[in-house]
């Protein structure tokens, strides 16, 4: 045989090999179906002698036995084995045997129960399959299929739910019951009813008077839908008269459920069924959708889960009207809290590959995240994970237990997955999670200023007209940051190491959480696709969460900066200014940082300015606290009619606002015309204030907008001098006191949330947040200031903390107790009033002095003021007054003839002054 009819004969016999081969596993699917099929009428019918005939000869019967007992049910009405997984069988040849392993849904009636089964497969004599052995991995039960129950019907007089703070009276109506096999799990109100809901804190009641107008919601309604874990906890159903059925009530309260039974305890199961399951409250938990003739419909919830476990909400309009936390819970943790306290587990490092495609045309995703995790509550054997609704997810697989059992809580952005066993403190776990969908980048909402409307047409400018037809667009970008849930996460924020991998359309490049490494690389376009880039970052400093901006870029410049100068001695980089109580930071200290600036191409030059401001930034800030968290910086300069930030860990997104945008900003309380470098400064103190430390919950966002707004002011001090400082401060003051009547500091986000103003959240989170820094600089002094600065920052550097970790780090470096300070100023709403006196007479030495008398109403403040004495001859002293009690009086001795006395003359105190 020549050499070219062997070469037929080999590629003819291989060909019959593959087609041989096809056959036998295509017959081996079909066999390995039927064998599943099997096992779902076994468990449909109860059968376990089925399930027993379905074994392999050598399979452990007593095992088989034991697993049927435990997972076979009598009163299955409908069930599903579904194939999720399958390996190679240790022990066996290729081909014939596998594991496999399936998610099994059961129903019993309008009960349902989850489970994932491991199935160990073989083949038996060439031919058939049978299952080698069995284990439920894990399961997920009591899942109700809930519906009104059309039997009963009650007649209502008088008839009241009640929860903390909430009654819900249905003066005159219908109800009908919503039943399980644990009792009503629901009821459906309908007719005329009251509600009434007051709540007992005073700063909650400042919230519900911006809603409502008054300290509590009175408002009739005519539906309501209730949840209950415990019927008799918040209702007495002896208090119901049962009536025969009318056909329209059933027909109206069956309308009431299907609109809202869905908002809550609903889950997505995704092909094990289409129907709309419920997962069951537990005692203790309420929820009421009540539909007002007033407030449109109203949710009032009880969770036991949540720290804060009372709260009103809006749905349509997801607006939060009041948030606090119960009696119960309050005597058992206190007025604090710590987010992380509730979490079952800690996030170590993520490794996270991202197929982008954001244009507004696609806004695709495609993402395989493996999260390395620790469990740190005292046992678990289930993940909760934060993911946006609209990401599907394919799979959840853990590198110890293969794959794992995964369900959505609808319109929740939340996964649940099951663990296959009980996890114990300490306990370290590795999962990877494929998911892939539609979601649009993050909208600005607050991180830029507001916009006002456009000027009167007396006042318009000569080329209106030019400006409506030429309004550029500008260069689009897409943010995807810690709003938008793009990436599986924890279900409150955690520090962690990340390594992202992010694909994108050739035309587009991108900035992301981490130090680039290298340059980007193309990857080949399969089956005609477009051209991508493959840009990685690693984020070897722990980060709250994960971000990237994604654009046209082009590089602007980068520059090393060196710090040196005003960094503490322990730390090996020159003298400090900061004395030796402040503790010496732990690990690495950077004595650089590479500063790059990406930029749109049209602000490529504007970049190139910006690199010595940002520059000379950082190496302020660095000197202030002797550290500079992230061994990189990243400024993206992004083109936007409105200017702006967003600062997440190693970055900071920039916006820069069109020459000719047609939008004003004026009158926004972070516009401060004579600081051009504001934004800038302040998206870059984030790096130190908000990033590198964290704050513990939404109530103590000022650690992060607060202080990134006072050091922005102490840059301007540092660069332009007082005169800029004082605009500045002045600012500060003038919206903190116009706005502090919608809540305190410690409201954080939900501050102007209700009505939809950003600007009262600025207004107080920034600006009053920045001055209560500036008065606390005053009341200490500055030395003890910047100590404390730094001892906080130290203390927190990578971890979450709240107010009272920093005034503890105060109080440490000052000496003097601050708790009324932060009572005052973060925890209330009220401003101090205060009336002043002078007068001119003789000291005890015989020269005149001026005694300056201040008085207080109300509640007691501690208060740094600024009192300026003008003298005839023009010039002018100042005098530091700390004010501590109901009154205070002090004598200045003059130095010439006194003209004037002015009161906070400066700005740097928030107080109303009266002068008798």
């Amino acid at each position: 045989m020549n050499a070219r009819a062997l070469a037929a004969a080999v590629l003819c016999a291989v060909l019959l090999q593959q087609g041989g081969a096809v056959a036998v596993q295509s017959d081996d699917e079909g066999r390995i179906r039927t064998l599943l099929a099997g096992v779902e009428r076994a468990l449909r019918a109860n059968d376990r002698s089925a399930f027993l005939g379905l074994l392999a000869p050598a399979a452990d019967a007593t095992r088989a036995q034991n697993f049927t007992t435990l997972e076979f049910r009598p009163g299955a009405t409908r069930a599903a084995v579904i194939e999720r997984d399958r390996q190679q069988l240790s022990g066996s040849l290729p081909g014939l045997g596998h594991r496999v392993l399936v998610d099994v849904f059961v129903e019993y009636g309008d009960r349902a129960r989850i489970a994932s089964w491991q199935l160990d497969i073989k083949r038996i004599d060439g031919v058939e399959w049978r299952v080698a052995d069995e284990e439920r991995i894990s399961t997920v039960e009591n899942l109700y299929r809930l519906s009104v129950n059309p039997g009963r019907q009650f007649r209502a007089r008088n008839f009241t739910v009640r929860s903390e703070d909430l009654e819900l009276r249905l003066v005159d109506g219908v109800v009908f019951t919503v039943d399980t096999d644990q009792g009503v799990t629901g009821l459906v109100m309908s007719g005329r009813g009251e509600m009434h809901f007051e709540p007992a804190a005073e700063t909650e009641k400042g919230q519900v008077r911006i809603f409502a107008g008054d300290t509590k919601i009175e408002t009739r309604f005519d539906a309501a839908f209730v949840r209950v874990g415990e019927l008799s906890l918040h209702a007495n159903q002896d208090e119901l008269v049962a009536v025969p059925i009318e056909p329209r009530e059933l027909r109206r309260a069956e309308e009431i459920f299907r609109v809202e039974s869905g908002k809550s305890y609903a889950l997505e199961l995704g092909d094990l069924t289409s129907e709309n399951w419920s997962l069951a409250p537990v005692a203790g938990d309420f929820v009421a959708e009540v539909r007002t003739s007033r407030f449109d419909t109203l949710t009032y919830v009880r969770s036991r889960n949540e720290p804060e476990d009372i709260s009103v909400f809006n749905r349509r309009r997801g607006r939060n009207i009041a948030v606090y936390p119960s009696l119960e819970r309050l005597a058992t943790r206190g007025p604090f809290y710590n987010e992380d306290d509730s979490a079952v587990y800690d996030v170590l490092d993520y490794d996270i590959d991202l197929a982008a495609t954001p244009t507004p045309d696609r806004q695709w995703l495609e993402g395989r995240a493996t999260l390395r995790l620790k469990v740190v509550a005292a046992s678990t054997s289930q993940l909760s994970l934060r993911l946006a609704d609209s990401l599907m997810v394919h799979s959840v697989v853990s590198e110890q237990y293969g794959r794992l059992f995964s369900l959505r809580v609808r319109n929740q952005n939340t996964v649940l997955v099951n663990l296959p066993y009980t996890l114990l403190r300490d306990a370290e776990l590795t999962v990877t999670i494929a998911y892939s969908g539609r979601l649009a980048p993050q909208p600005p909402e607050r991180e830029t200023v507001a916009a006002q409307p456009p000027l009167p047409r007396t006042q318009e400018p000569p080329n209106r007209m030019m400006m409506e037809v030429n309004v550029p667009t500008g260069e689009r970008s897409y943010l995807y940051s810690s709003r938008n849930n793009w990436y599986p996460q924890p279900p409150v924020s955690d520090y962690a190491t990340a390594r992202i991998r992010i694909t994108l359309p050739a035309g587009l490049a991108c900035v992301a959480t981490g130090e680039m490494e290298g340059p980007p690389v193309m990857v080949p376009s399969q089956a005609g696709a477009a051209p991508r880039r493959r840009f990685e970052f690693v984020a070897s400093r722990p980060v709250r969460y994960l971000a990237f901006i994604a654009s046209r870029f082009a590089r602007a410049d980068r520059v090393t900066v060196a710090f040196d100068a005003g960094a503490p001695a322990e730390d090996g980089r020159g003298t400090t200014p900061f004395a030796s109580t402040a503790p010496a930071i732990t690990g690495a200290v950077f004595d650089t940082m590479t500063l790059t600036v990406e930029a749109n191409p049209l602000q490529v030059p504007r970049g190139r300015q910006l690199i010595n401001e940002a520059a000379d930034i950082a190496r302020f800030y660095d000197s202030l606290i002797g550290d500079a968290p992230y061994e990189s910086f990243t400024l993206a300069l992004v083109e936007h009619l409105l200017p702006g930030g967003h600062s997440p860990a190693y970055f900071a997104a920039l916006n820069q606002p069109l020459p000719n945008t047609p939008l004003r900003w004026q009158s926004d309380p972070v516009n401060f015309e004579g600081f051009p470098e504001f934004f800038l400064a302040h998206e870059m103190a984030h790096q130190w204030w908000g990033q590198a430390v964290g704050w513990r919950n939404y109530h103590e966002q000022w650690l992060s907008e607060g202080f990134s707004q006072y050091f922005a002011a102490l840059y301007a001090e540092h660069r332009y001098g007082n005169e800029v400082f004082g605009e500045m401060l002045r600012q500060l003051r003038k919206w903190a006191i116009d706005r502090s009547d919608q809540g305190p500091v410690y409201l954080g986000y939900r501050l102007g949330h209700i009505r939809n103003q950003p600007t009262v959240f600025r207004a107080l989170v920034y600006n009053k947040g920045a001055a209560v820094l500036h008065m606390l600089r005053r009341l200490v002094g500055d030395d003890a200031f910047l100590r404390g600065l730094r001892r906080f920052y130290v203390g927190a550097r990578f971890t979450k903390v709240g107010t009272e970790d920093f005034r503890a780090a105060m109080e440490a470096e000052s000496g003097r107790p601050l708790d009324r300070f932060f009572q005052r100023w973060i925890y209330s709403a009220t401003l101090p009033k205060m009336t002043f006196t002078s007068r001119v007479e003789a000291g005890g030495d015989g020269r005149q002095e001026v005694v300056l008398h201040f008085a207080q109403e109300g509640d007691i403040f501690d208060i740094p003021v600024s009192m300026t004495l003008q003298y005839t001859d023009r010039h002018v002293q100042n005098v530091l007054v700390p004010i501590t009690d109901r009154t205070a009086e002090i004598r200045v001795p003059l130095t010439g003839t006194l003209r004037n006395v002015v009161f906070n003359a400066d700005d740097g105190a928030l107080v109303e002054i009266k002068r008798n």
